[in-house]
């Protein structure tokens, strides 16, 4: 464990080092003849290839336009400083303020826009989604009608702000829409190979996180060969990264393997530190499916090295923590279990603080009481072997405390929804509010349709016509129905059918569609004794639901409470 924790100081200690900044900075002799051309030729030939390259050319370019007074260059410099700063992990947003600043009453093909678009995506790598999100739409405004290239590119950035909050599906044909674009540009041979390729990646790790890992692999496939066709490696190392994933879900774990291997000495070359922690978190998952544990575990434990010596964790990884603390909970080994169950709750608040984990449940099978018990127990049988630890566990149990105090506020959360449920059943009468909110939605379509539909007047008769009929022949309930599947179901265009939900319904689909399941299942519970019988997860599949996880947390946001709560008070109204 120590070695691998010397190991990660040691590479950070060694890239403070290489890494330059713009202050001080005097263009290597074998760069001074070199125009500004050719400068960001060589910059983009090792963009996310080699970060420390990348660096010296883009102080290379700053310098050598302050030298001659051109602004274009000066702009350029300061956006790749920016970015590169960002990829390894450094503060890039200096570099990204001046641009704003100097750039914002300047109006070219390319600028403001382009800055905009730089201070975004720093933004989203520092997980402020909500203020990543208003660059990208002021991007779009200015690149509106001037620069369909931008325009087109933020419609991407927009899909990975979509995908890092969970909005998977609505993210892909975002990501469809960009390929297509690129890949006319390509076939017209006025493309660029770089956002071309890029555009591949985005689709194929967008299929990755809908779980369609047969259309991910293919994509990555696709990639990898066009890198070589182009002689253009920017992502070349991050599609083998996406292609050992899907082989990894798909059960070809040698293949996995052998492609986490082969990155991650690029990976640590270039400070790609993310995908570093990735690679190694996967190849401790694959070598765990055959067996390999100790080969497993010690992969869990660079990620864990590494992650700390960040102070930066990724949802991805987080079930790695679980497998530490049964590992060694297993070996009987209280105080390595201990420290990984502090590393778990640590992880959780980083991740929680970032706002970049949205935790079903929180602590998921490791959740707050259990561990609780366990870590007592464990400070325990510790403080009896060795008197030594005493300091350790009155630390120990100062955060013991504060578990503590977690462990009453979820107690009172339960009891809030308790209480809620009494109040869903005294004072709601569900006939009626149904009848309301048709009635409201009624109202709100007939009044949109005039003033805010976007839709030609014979489209949003069609699709009001057909909503209606879905709804009153509850084709909401059925599985695994997507936004794409209900537009073919109704024989209509999928935009068109987003854009109706949108404008007419006030929310998005998915919103929409547990809006209308909750509904259903309240007033079918309450009328269907035999309903009441079944499980959470059974409940969940009647009215269409995955699982019963995505079901109670719609049923929550809907009416403040629990389904287990609503179906104890009816069973104990109807037994009175």
């Amino acid at each position: 464990m120590w070695k691998n924790q010397l190991t990660i100081l040691l590479i950070l200690c060694y890239n403070l080092i290489l890494c330059q900044s713009v202050v001080g900075f005097t263009i290597p002799e074998s760069l001074k003849n070199r125009s500004g051309k050719e400068l960001n030729d060589a910059y983009d030939k090792v963009f996310r290839i080699d970060n420390v390259k990348s660096e010296v050319y883009a102080n290379a370019i700053l310098r050598k336009g302050k030298m001659m007074k051109n602004s274009n260059l000066i702009y350029e410099g300061y956006y790749k400083l920016a970015h590169v700063k960002g990829l390894a992990s450094e503060n890039g947003h200096p570099f990204a303020d001046s641009l704003l600043q100097m750039t914002k009453n300047f109006i070219s093909n390319e600028y403001p826009a382009k800055a905009h678009i730089i201070k975004g995506t720093l933004l989203y790598y520092d997980f402020k989604y909500s203020d990543a999100l208003d660059y990208f739409i002021s991007a779009q405004k200015l690149a509106k009608d001037k620069n369909k290239d931008q325009f087109f590119y933020v419609k991407k950035l927009i899909g990975i702000l979509k995908t890092a909050t969970g909005e998977n599906e609505e993210a892909l044909p975002l990501f469809i829409e960009y390929y297509q674009y690129e890949k006319n540009k390509i076939n017209n041979n006025n493309g660029n190979t770089k956002n071309y390729i890029g555009s591949i990646f985005s689709l194929s790790n967008s299929y990755s996180k809908n779980e369609n890992y047969n259309k991910s692999k293919f994509y990555s496939s696709i990639g990898l060969k066009e890198c070589q066709k182009y002689n253009d490696y920017t992502y070349y190392n991050y599609f083998t990264l996406s292609d050992g994933i899907s082989n990894f879900y798909l059960k070809n774990y040698k293949e996995a393997i052998k492609s986490f291997l082969s990155v991650e000495k690029e990976f640590l070359k270039n400070k790609d530190y993310d995908n570093l922690a990735i690679s190694y978190y996967f190849l401790g998952k694959t070598y765990d499916q055959t067996q390999r544990e100790k080969e497993a575990i010690n992969y869990f434990l660079k990620t864990d090295s590494l992650s700390f010596a960040l102070n930066k964790f990724l949802p991805v990884t987080r079930d790695g923590y679980e497998r530490l603390i049964d590992y060694y909970k297993k070996e009987d080994k209280q105080v390595e279990q201990l420290k990984y169950i502090n590393h778990l709750f640590y992880a959780d608040s980083v991740m929680a603080h970032n706002n970049k984990y949205i935790a079903k449940d929180i602590y998921k099978k490791y959740d707050t009481p259990i561990l609780l018990q366990d870590k007592e127990l464990l400070i325990n049988k510790l403080a009896n072997k060795n008197n030594s630890l005493q300091l350790f566990l009155i630390l120990s149990s100062l955060l013991v405390l504060v578990l503590l105090v977690i462990f009453f506020r979820t107690r009172k959360r339960l009891r809030r929804y308790q209480k809620q449920a009494v109040i869903l059943l005294e004072n709601i009468e569900i006939e009626n509010s149904s009848k309301v909110r048709t009635e409201e939605s009624e109202n709100r379509l007939n009044n949109n349709q005039k003033n805010k539909s976007s839709l030609s007047e014979e489209n949003y008769h069609d699709i009001k016509t057909k909503i209606i009929h879905f709804e009153s022949s509850k084709g909401f309930i059925q599985n695994n129905l997507t936004l794409g599947k209900l537009a073919e179901d109704l024989d209509t265009n999928r935009d068109y059918l987003s854009k109706f939900i949108n404008e007419e319904k006030g929310k998005n689909f998915s919103q929409y569609l547990n809006e209308l399941r909750i509904n259903y299942i309240l007033l079918e519970l309450k009328n269907d004794k035999k309903l009441r019988k079944y499980t959470i997860s059974a409940i969940a599949s009647e009215v269409g639901f995955s699982n019963s996880e995505s079901f109670s947390n719609a049923f929550r946001r809907a009416t403040g409470t629990l389904p287990s709560f609503y179906i104890k008070l009816l069973e104990k109204e109807n037994n009175t």
